[in-house]
C-alpha cells in the first residue's frame, strides 16, 4: 500500500519582507490557515497626507481560507495597526498577551470594533487552532510581553521570532527564554524565521536598564522642566523615566490623549506600577515649580501634529519650552524622518532647550538584535531551514549571509520578500507560486493606491495645468477653446508666454485630428494631455498634472 502523501505548509508573506513595517505572515495547512500579525507602515511623506500604508488583502480575498486565528506577536503599531481594517474582512479570533491585547483593544475601540473576539495568550503555554499548535515563548524586546512563536503542524515545527533582542537585565525581569529556544532546537526546527532589522550593527544590542542611569544624570542636573519624548507603547522606557522622576522628587505628565491612554493601559496591566501621586493630569502641572515637572511626549520623529512638534512651535495649550528645559528624544532616528526631526531639533534649541537625541548622548537602545545575538538565535535553534524576515532588502540579504555564515546550507536558506511564498514538507523548503501584494493608503477612513501619493507628489512638484474645451454635441466641432488654467506652474495672470504657446501647440494639434477625434470625448482628453506633456517637458523641463476637461454644448 502507498504511503499517505503529507500536507505541506505554505508561508505566504503579506508584508514585512522587503520594508521596516507592515508585517503580516499567513500559514496556511490545507485550507486553513493562521496569521501571524496585522501591522501599517508609517509614509515618510505626511506633509502629503501619507500617514499610514496597510497591507494588501487581495492573496486573501481570491483564496478564502477558513483563518482558525491571528496571533499578534507584540504590542508595536507595525504588528498590530492593520488589525481594524483586517477583521472587518476577515473575523477571527485574535491572540496576543495581555499588554500585547490591550494595546490591540484600544485601536479596535477607536475603529468601532470594540467587540472583537480577543484571548489572551499565557507563555509556555500551547493552543490549538484547528491544525496549528502555537506556543508562545517569551522574548526581550522594547515594549513588554513580547513574544515569539513555535508553530506546529502533523510533520513540521517552525519558530517565529517575532521582534526580539537578547536583553541580559530586562526592566521587568523577563528574560529572554534561551533554553527553551535550546530544547526546540534539540527536537528538531524545520524552519526559523528571524528578524532582521539591526543585522547591521556588531556585537550586542545594549539592555534597556542602560538607560535608567543616563535619564537619572540628565535628570539631576536640569534645572527646569525634563521633557522626554518616546513611542507611545515603549512601558519600559517610561517605566524608567518615571522611577527616576519619583526618585528626584518630580511628577510625571503625560502630553497628549495617546500618550495618556498608554500610561492608563500601563498602570491596568502592572507595567507602571508606580507610587501614588508619580502620574499627574497636564493641568496639575500648572501648581507645580519647572524643577518637580517631567512631561512624556510623542513626536520623536518629528510627526508634525504631534505634542512635540507644537511645544517647538511654542502652539502647545498652557505648556511651553523656555531657558534651562531639557528636551530628550529617546528613539532612534527612523530613516527617511531625519530632516523632519533635524528641523524639530533646530527649534527646540531655539527655545532655548539643552536637547538629547541619540547622536549626541546615550539615551536611547534598540530593541532589536544585533548580529551576535542574531547568531546566537540561529546555533540555539539550529534550523533545517531558514528564512530572514522583518527588514528592507539589504537587512534580509545580509541576515541571509549571516544564516551561511553560522553554517546553514545555501539550498536551505532563503531570501524572500513580500508575496514569494515558501513550502516545507517533511523538513524539505521549496519555493511556491507568487501571491498578489502591494500597499494601501490609507487616507481618514478611505483607502487606495499608493499611486495617489505619486499623485500628490507630483502637484507639490510640478504642479497643475486644467486644460477646457468645449465641443458640439451635434457634430463634435470645437466651440470654444482651449482655455489653460495653471496651478503651480506658471504664473496665471495671462502674461506667460509659455501658456500662450502651450494653448497655440494643443490647438493645432487638435486641428490636426482632423474630427477624428472629436466624436470620441475620451480620446480627445488623451490627445490634450499628451500635447500638453510634450510642451511643458521639452520647454521648462517639468511635467505638471494634466488635467482635461471636454465640455459638450
Amino acid at each position: 500500500m502507498a504511503a499517505a502523501k503529507s500536507t505541506p505548509i505554505k508561508i505566504v508573506p503579506l508584508g514585512g519582507l522587503g520594508e521596516i513595517g507592515l508585517n503580516l505572515m499567513v500559514f496556511e495547512y490545507g485550507a486553513e490557515a493562521l496569521l501571524i500579525d496585522a501591522g501599517v507602515m508609517f509614509g515618510h511623506e505626511p506633509e502629503l497626507g501619507g500617514g499610514l500604508l496597510l497591507p494588501d488583502l487581495r492573496y486573501l480575498t481570491e483564496t478564502r481560507p477558513n483563518i482558525v486565528g491571528i496571533v499578534l506577536t507584540h504590542a508595536h503599531e507595525d504588528h498590530l495597526g492593520a488589525l481594524p481594517f483586517l477583521l472587518r474582512q476577515f473575523p477571527a479570533p485574535v491572540f496576543g498577551s495581555k499588554v500585547t491585547l490591550a494595546f490591540a483593544r484600544r485601536g479596535l475601540a477607536e475603529d468601532g470594533l470594540g467587540g472583537a473576539d480577543l484571548r489572551a495568550l499565557e507563555p509556555g503555554r500551547e493552543i490549538e487552532l484547528g491544525p496549528f499548535r502555537v506556543e508562545p515563548i517569551p522574548v526581550t524586546h522594547s515594549t513588554p510581553d513580547s513574544m515569539a512563536l513555535a508553530i506546529r503542524v502533523p510533520g513540521a515545527l517552525v519558530v517565529h521570532s517575532g521582534d526580539f533582542k537578547i536583553d541580559p537585565a530586562p526592566v521587568d525581569g523577563v528574560r529572554f527564554d534561551t533554553e527553551r529556544f535550546a530544547r526546540l532546537g534539540e527536537e528538531g526546527v524545520d524552519l526559523l524565521l528571524s528578524d532582521s532589522t539591526n543585522v547591521e550593527r556588531a556585537g550586542r544590542s545594549g539592555s534597556e536598564s542602560s538607560i535608567r542611569p543616563v535619564i537619572r544624570e540628565l535628570m539631576g542636573r536640569t534645572r527646569g522642566r525634563f521633557f522626554l519624548s518616546s513611542f507611545s507603547s515603549h512601558l519600559h522606557r517610561i517605566r524608567q523615566l518615571a522611577e527616576v522622576a519619583h526618585e528626584l522628587g518630580r511628577r510625571v505628565a503625560p502630553l497628549g490623549r495617546r500618550m495618556a491612554e498608554s500610561v492608563r493601559l500601563g498602570q491596568e496591566t502592572g507595567q507602571l506600577n508606580l507610587p501614588p501621586g508619580t502620574f499627574i493630569e497636564r493641568a496639575e502641572a500648572d501648581f507645580l515649580e519647572s524643577r518637580r515637572l517631567v512631561f512624556l511626549t510623542s513626536g520623536s520623529q518629528g510627526e508634525p501634529l504631534s505634542a512635540l512638534a507644537k511645544l517647538a512651535a511654542d502652539n502647545y495649550p498652557q505648556v511651553h519650552i523656555d531657558e534651562g528645559d531639557a528636551v530628550v528624544l529617546s528613539s532612534r532616528f527612523i530613516p527617511g524622518n531625519e530632516r523632519t526631526i533635524n528641523t524639530l531639533v533646530n527649534a527646540l534649541y531655539r527655545r532655548g532647550a539643552d536637547v538629547y537625541y541619540d547622536a549626541v548622548a546615550p539615551v536611547h537602545v534598540s530593541g532589536h538584535a544585533s548580529r551576535d545575538e542574531l547568531l546566537e538565535m540561529i546555533r540555539l535553534v539550529r534550523p533545517r531551514n531558514f528564512v530572514p524576515i522583518h527588514g528592507e532588502y539589504r537587512h534580509l540579504k545580509r541576515h541571509h549571509a549571516l544564516a551561511r555564515e553560522a553554517g546553514l546550507p545555501e539550498r536551505n536558506c532563503f531570501l524572500l520578500v513580500d508575496g514569494e511564498t515558501l513550502l516545507l514538507e517533511d523538513g524539505v523548503a521549496r519555493r511556491g507560486r507568487v501571491a498578489p501584494v502591494g500597499r494601501l493608503f490609507a487616507d481618514g477612513e478611505e483607502f487606495g493606491d499608493p499611486g495617489l501619493l505619486r499623485e500628490r507628489r507630483a502637484l507639490a512638484h510640478d504642479g497643475a495645468i486644467v486644460a477646457i474645451l468645449v465641443v458640439s454635441a451635434r457634430n463634435g466641432r470645437i466651440v470654444a477653446g482651449p482655455e489653460l488654467i495653471s496651478r503651480g506652474v506658471l504664473p496665471d495672470d495671462g502674461a506667460s508666454p509659455h501658456l500662450a504657446r502651450a494653448r497655440a501647440e494643443l490647438a493645432a494639434r487638435i486641428r490636426s485630428l482632423n474630427g477624428r477625434a472629436h466624436d470620441d470625448p475620451g480620446r480627445l482628453k488623451e490627445e490634450m494631455v499628451r500635447a500638453l506633456r510634450r510642451y511643458f517637458s521639452d520647454a521648462i523641463n517639468r511635467r505638471p498634472l494634466i488635467v482635461p476637461h471636454v465640455m459638450e454644448v
